[in-house]
């Protein structure tokens, strides 16, 4: 064969190896799904947002406190059952429960961050104290950190610890401000408060109470006051210099959770409000008391990978009357409504990625 044979043969006969070759289909794109904690009958709903499955409800325990919070990874959510005393462990991949974790009695679990699907850090509000709870073990170590606990977020490899600072108090209310809330910094690897600077003051009413991290990177901390201010107040913290940037007020009496877009917005959950928006980028309140989007009974917010906002409806709980989501388009407009079980609170969402399929033998 000639040289100028050989200069077109060679490479036809690469082309065809690799034509026969197998290839490896890619994954399809990771399952998102909506969770919404029903405290009237202690489930956790499941719902694909992604994929039009039909949504889940799983038993998690007993008894779910009314503020529980689910938190979730890459294929495990946690969220706090019994009085805080306990951490249910749900498996998103196979929507059924997975294990309880006891805490200790009196320990009071909150607000929790998943690492890796295998340690929780998790506030207990009861202890004065944040768990390291490792999941495949249930070992726990606690460090300590301000006086009552409700909250933790992660930010720039730092765990901050909201401390509501409440003590008890005559009815209806069952804890009021004892004085001014504020943060723990806690290093997650050496399970000890961080160097530096460990403790963040935070202005306003006290009784902080919720926390989430803004697509900034910043860390945004909601008090909810008490009987004497019920004035909520949105505080902006610094994860890297651990200083407060700016509070805000605006958003009426006894605000709920909070969350993050994926953008420049904050949104704010109110039983009396709805749903309220403060800017990250103008560090404007957008949406705030009196012109809130109605949602009745709003006791949480969340928003998914496509910015849709989820707000939480619950009417008549003690009756046990399913509650609904409300889907909102970023622009506010409403776009469905999903059930949940009875009284639902506290909602996230989760990219759960999908598993190869097992090779054919």
């Amino acid at each position: 064969m000639s040289s100028a044979l050989r200069s077109v043969a060679l490479p036809a006969f690469a082309l065809a190896l690799a034509a026969c070759a197998e290839t490896t289909a890619p994954l399809p794109p990771p399952v998102e799904l909506l969770l919404v904690v029903n405290t009237g009958d202690a489930t956790l709903s499941i719902v694909p947002v992604s994929t039009g499955e039909p949504q889940v409800r799983v038993f998690i325990g007993t008894e779910v406190p009314a503020d529980a919070r689910p938190v979730a990874g890459r294929r495990l959510a946690v969220i706090a059952t019994g009085t805080g005393d306990s951490l249910a462990v749900v498996d998103l991949l196979d929507r059924q429960f997975n294990r309880a974790i006891f805490l200790g009695e009196g320990a009071g679990a909150r607000g929790a961050v998943l690492i890796g699907d295998t340690v929780a850090w998790v506030a207990l509000s009861g202890r004065d104290a944040v768990s390291r709870v490792s999941l495949p073990t249930r070992d726990t170590v606690m460090v300590e950190v301000g006086h009552y606990p409700k909250d933790v977020v992660l930010a720039r490899g730092k765990l901050f610890v909201i401390n509501a600072n409440v003590d008890s108090c005559p009815p209806p209310d069952d804890h009021c401000p004892a004085g001014e809330s504020w943060i723990t910094v806690v290093d997650p690897v050496t399970n000890a408060r961080a160097t530096g600077r460990d403790s963040i003051p935070l202005p306003g009413p006290g009784n902080a109470s919720y926390a989430t991290v803004g697509a900034d990177g910043r860390v945004y901390v909601m008090s909810v006051g008490g009987p004497e201010n019920p004035a909520g107040r949105l505080t902006i913290i610094d994860p890297v210099t651990r200083t407060e940037l700016g509070s805000f007020g605006g958003f009426g009496d006894t605000p709920g959770p909070i969350a993050a877009d994926r953008g420049e917005r904050i949104i704010v959950s109110s039983r009396t409000q709805g749903l309220m928006e403060f800017n990250t980028r103008t560090r404007t309140v957008v949406r705030g008391a009196g012109s809130g989007i109605p949602v009745a009974g709003n006791l949480g917010v969340t928003a998914d990978s496509r910015n849709l906002i989820y707000g939480i409806e619950a009417t008549n709980c003690g009756a046990g009357t399913p509650g609904r989501v409300r889907v909102f388009r970023p622009d506010f407009t409403e776009t469905q409504s999903i059930s949940t079980g009875p009284c639902p609170g506290a909602a996230t969402t989760a990219l759960i990625p999908p598993s190869p399929e097992p090779e054919e033998p």
